[in-house]
């Protein structure tokens, strides 16, 4: 019980605290105003921003984190960009991979020396813009007329693929039949067009329209916001706790049915363990702590089961891609095959339990 309860202790105070005598980090907070980072500012930690309005015109050489209500970005980040926002306006330059989430995202005239994954209503990317690697985004309106080296996965309504665009591998793309689809014959694919049409008038047959449609909306906008939330987690977990995460992934890989059975057990003994504690007066301390620490994990579960499952996609597959890009890929899919009736659910509780049981299993894994 000692051995949890520090491992629990130190986690959260690490993962909330964010302590900078044992992280090299920047944070900056500020929720009414604008933060600003000027042209010939330079950062040379990885930055974290909460504000209301970011303009990143430096440089940052590390990691970019930014949750705002508007972002604008024209600098160069030497790392990697995670950004939330209702607006995101970039042009700047950055070295690796890009994870953006907003409703509005405009990429223009940027130079992306990573993979590109964005979530939005409308998503535009220009023909001044270069993607070094590849594109995987979900789009009410998907909008490309850009340069990308590798593939280009879109699911979305109305896509349009500009004649400027040049795409060095294929172009895999879900599209729903009443929506618009523009390929340019002036575009350029190195590679296959796959096309995939997604018939929602056969799940709502029978059943009055609207109210599902309304339903079905605010479920897939819940499963993005949802899924934005559990990227930056996740993004923010492997770079702080690197070691921990790989760790608990491994677990999964080498013993996913230990992992599974283990993490019912938990769920299954939590409530009664919990009783017991409450009623002895004494134990009610270790009760909440027990509580924040099976909540805090549950969480953590999609994580380290999407780093698991991506490691194993792309190996399949044989993609060479960064920690991050795998963890993306696997989280992709697992809200992917949540959204389907009957299935989701069933995947929901593997994951949670093979999760926890992975998490749970690491800690008594380690020695004192």
């Amino acid at each position: 019980m000692r051995r949890i309860i520090t491992s629990f202790l130190v986690f959260v105070f690490a993962f909330f605290v964010f302590s900078v005598s044992s992280i090299s980090a920047k944070v900056v907070t500020d929720e009414k105003g604008t933060v600003n980072i000027g042209k010939t500012e330079v950062i040379n930690d990885d930055l974290f921003i909460g504000a209301q309005t970011v303009e990143i015109a430096g440089t940052v050489n590390g990691d970019v984190f930014v949750g705002a209500q508007t972002v604008k970005i024209s600098g160069i980040v030497n790392g990697n960009l995670h950004v939330g926002a209702n607006t995101i306006d970039l042009g700047g330059t950055v070295r690796g991979n890009v994870y953006a989430g907003g409703q509005s995202i405009l990429i223009s005239g940027s130079v992306i020396g990573g993979s590109l994954l964005a979530g939005g209503a409308t998503v535009n990317i220009d023909k001044d813009s270069i993607i070094g690697g590849s594109i995987l985004a979900g789009a009410g309106t998907l909008s490309i007329n850009s340069q990308i080296k590798r593939s280009v996965y879109a699911g979305t309504g109305n896509l349009t693929i500009g004649g400027d665009t040049r795409i060095g591998k294929d172009l895999y793309y879900a599209a729903k039949p009443q929506g618009q689809t523009d390929i340019s014959p002036d575009a350029k694919i190195a590679g296959q067009i796959f096309k995939s049409e997604v018939n929602t008038a056969k799940v709502n047959i029978n059943v009055n329209k609207r109210i599902p449609a309304a339903i079905n909306g605010a479920r897939i906008f819940a499963a993005f916001i949802s899924f934005v939330g559990a990227l930056i987690v996740g993004f923010l977990y492997f770079k702080l706790f690197a070691e921990h995460s790989n760790q608990t992934a491994g677990i999964v890989t080498k013993s996913f049915w230990k992992s599974l059975g283990v993490g019912f057990l938990v769920t299954i003994a939590f409530i009664p363990g919990l009783i017991i504690l409450l009623i002895t007066v004494v134990g009610i301390p270790v009760a909440g702590l027990a509580l924040l620490m099976l909540l805090l994990y549950g969480y953590l579960a999609k994580i380290v089961i999407g780093s698991a499952l991506g490691a194993w996609i792309s190996k399949r597959f044989n993609w060479k891609v960064s920690a991050y890009w795998t963890f993306a890929i696997g989280l992709f899919v697992i809200y992917l095959v949540r959204m389907i009736p009957f299935v989701g659910p069933v995947c929901g509780g593997v994951v949670l339990w093979t999760g926890l049981g992975a998490l749970v299993l690491n800690i008594f894994s380690k020695t004192d």
